[in-house]
């Protein structure tokens, strides 16, 4: 049993505050509740033994900012040079730290990209042009019904559409084939859609192509088309749930030796 957390900033296995979403930077493992920030206000309350600062240090595509707990990453100590993270870890990214938590996989997180804070020198941007269909890659920038996904446990991410029931957007980027399914569950209850696709040891973008220029990465025996994620880009946390089309692995029976 796990209790649900009672402060900004906690363990997403418990639970995140209604004004939160699980969040995840690409290349930093783990992920953490973060609720959304204008400027420089963020929620001030913090789970017990964590003394890290929040600070509004994310920004999804669509623009939205959210706050993180920034730490000084130590190689001795897990959860930062001051133990500041309590119970998180603190990880190393872009020459500072985020606390973290360790994430099940099948787990995933709202795509953002780390913002350095203003005392850290920031990265030229890249120039990127933008999708015009939906499930492009996100460094093209999603539509703007879209957000962009990374499933916890799968390399990479993908812009994914909101869905009800079975209803997706059938348009896909150019010379993908795969079809787009509501295949994504995020903690707060949202359906998301995918580009399912039959991974392949010879073909990376799926046996048939059907990935175009994304790859079919295996999750949970389907695979999903995702594209290769820059080291600073985070994905919405949702979990994935395998399509009805797709039958569920059965639990593992063991049987007793009787001989």
């Amino acid at each position: 049993k796990v209790e649900t957390n009672t402060k900004h900033y906690g363990d997403p296995a418990g639970g995140c505050e209604s004004d939160e979403q699980a969040i995840q930077v690409q290349g930093v493992s783990g992920n953490f509740c973060s609720p959304k920030c204008s400027g420089s206000s963020c929620p001030s309350d913090v789970p017990d033994g964590v003394t890290a600062t929040p600070q509004c240090a994310l920004r999804s595509p669509t623009g939205d900012s959210f706050c993180a707990l920034l730490c000084t990453p130590s190689t001795w100590r897990g959860n930062g040079a001051n133990g500041e993270c309590g119970t998180g870890t603190c990880q190393s990214i872009q020459g500072v730290g985020l606390c973290t938590y360790a994430a099940a996989e099948g787990e995933a997180a709202l795509a953002t990209k780390f913002l350095l804070p203003p005392s850290v020198p920031a990265l030229p941007a890249a120039k990127v042009e933008t999708n015009t269909k939906h499930y492009g890659d996100p460094a093209g920038g999603c539509e703007s019904d879209e957000q962009a996904i990374q499933v916890q446990g799968v390399s990479g991410n993908f812009c994914s559409p909101k869905c009800s029931g079975s209803s997706c957007p059938s348009d896909v980027p150019d010379g993908v084939t795969a079809t787009p399914q509501c295949a994504l569950r995020s903690p707060t209850g949202d359906s998301f859609c995918a580009l399912l696709c039959t991974p392949s040891t010879w073909r990376g973008n799926g046996a048939n192509g059907e990935c175009g220029t994304g790859t079919c990465q295996s999750i949970q025996g389907v695979g999903l088309c995702t594209y290769a994620a820059a080291e600073g880009e985070a994905a919405l946390a949702t979990k994935f749930l395998l399509p009805p089309s797709v039958p569920a692995l059965p639990a593992a029976k063991v049987e007793t030796n009787t001989k």
